[in-house]
Formats: structure tokens, C-alpha cells, sequence
């Protein structure tokens, strides 16, 4: 087992997964036929202008897999240490047996591997991107919900003080009354302050309405996206 405790053992892990890769890309150049024959290995020559690695380059690639095929399948393991206090130390490690099957296995298949590899990271750091923009579109839209809200209740409050603040007529026509003469009854100003709020209750769910299906046509348009 490589426990992964400090910075040396990693190197340790990354140098026996390049050479048991390098081992298999070896392993995947000798099994090549050329004229019906098999073991041979390509020396290295200038063809058409180009330098060809010839042999070496299974052995790189293998090298290249047999590490990064760490990132799909780590054979690694949890180990929990109790020490004599109580306390617990949890850290990884790795089944070398395994870890130097999996690289020789990934360093033989060579090119197919790193470009399966390649497919996943790209699929997903377009998934990345994806999930940023459905996030910063729905942070937008909250933002914009909430000032909307806040707006529209500070006018609706507004309105309802200036319509309580004006002057109104007596029902006998013999003298204005307004913030200096009689005021409304309790009742009065206490149902009005329940229809500005009931107004700015009903302005926020649909508000919310809005916000969630401005949510899922991001998120729609966003799969779509991804799928392309």
C-alpha cells in the first residue's frame, strides 16, 4: 500500500503508474504486426521531412495513460488510525497491485484510452460552463426580482400615504378635511394598510411566477446547449 500522507509518496505513486503505463505501451508495440510478424520494435528515423519516435511513442503515450487513468480509476482506499487518545487519523492510500494492473492495462490500449479520457474532460468542463451559466443567470434574475420588488412596494406605499395625506370632502360640503381637519377612522386606515399589503403580496408572487419560469427556460436552453 502508498499511503498518501506527504508530497514524496505522490511522486512515488505517479512514478510507478508512468513506468507500469510506459511497460504496457511496450507491451502494445510488440503485439503490432508488420509483414505478418510480430516483437518487432520501430526504431526511431526522419520520414518526409518529420522526425518519427517510431517505438518510443506507444512507450510515451503508455507513460501519459497509465497516469492519468489515476483520475478514473483511482484503486485507492480509506484508512482510519486510532491513536492512543481517541482521536482518529483518516488518509488515503493506494493498492499498488492494483495500481500497477490498471496502468499496464491502460499504457497497452495507448491512444483509445487518452482519447476517451480526453472526451470525459471535455464533456465535463462543458458541463462546467453550463452550470456557471444557469447559476449566474438565475443569481441575475433574483437580483432583478428583488429590485423590482423593493420598487414597486416603496411606490404602492407611496401612492396609498398620498391618497391618506389628501384633502377630502365633507359629505355635507361645508369644509375640506385632510391631514389638518378630521382624520379617516382607525378602521379606514387600517384596511388600507391591509390592501397595500395584500398589493405588494400579490406583486411578489407573480414576481416569483416570472422568476421561476425565466429559470426554466435558462435551464432548458442550457441542456440544449450542453447536448450540442
Amino acid at each position: 500500500m502508498i499511503t498518501l500522507d506527504n508530497g514524496s509518496n505522490y511522486v512515488f505513486l505517479f512514478t510507478i503508474a508512468a513506468v507500469a503505463g510506459l511497460i504496457g505501451g511496450l507491451a502494445a508495440e510488440l503485439l503490432l504486426s508488420r509483414n505478418g510478424e510480430t516483437g518487432a520494435f520501430e526504431l526511431p528515423a526522419r520520414k518526409d521531412g518529420l522526425f518519427d519516435l517510431g517505438g518510443f511513442a506507444p512507450l510515451i503515450i503508455g507513460a501519459v495513460v497509465g497516469v492519468a487513468i489515476l483520475i478514473v480509476f483511482p484503486p485507492q482506499t480509506t484508512i482510519v488510525t486510532n491513536a492512543a487518545g481517541g482521536t482518529t487519523t483518516t488518509f488515503q492510500a493506494y493498492d499498488t497491485v492494483r495500481l500497477v494492473a490498471t496502468s499496464l492495462v491502460a499504457g497497452s490500449a495507448g491512444g483509445s484510452v487518452l482519447s476517451a479520457l480526453q472526451s470525459r474532460v471535455t464533456a465535463a468542463v462543458n458541463e462546467s460552463r453550463v452550470q456557471f451559466a444557469v447559476t449566474a443567470g438565475e443569481q441575475q434574475l433574483e437580483q432583478l426580482r428583488q429590485s423590482a420588488a423593493a420598487e414597486a412596494g416603496e411606490r404602492i406605499r407611496g401612492v396609498a400615504t398620498a391618497m391618506a395625506a389628501a384633502p377630502l370632502a365633507d359629505p355635507g360640503g361645508a369644509r375640506p378635511r385632510g391631514a389638518l381637519g378630521d382624520m379617516p377612522p382607525p378602521d379606514a386606515a387600517a384596511a388600507r394598510d391591509a390592501a397595500v399589503d395584500e398589493a405588494i403580496d400579490s406583486l411578489n408572487a407573480s414576481l416569483d411566477r416570472q422568476v421561476a419560469q425565466g429559470r426554466a427556460a435558462i435551464g432548458a436552453a442550457a441542456r440544449t446547449r450542453g447536448k450540442g
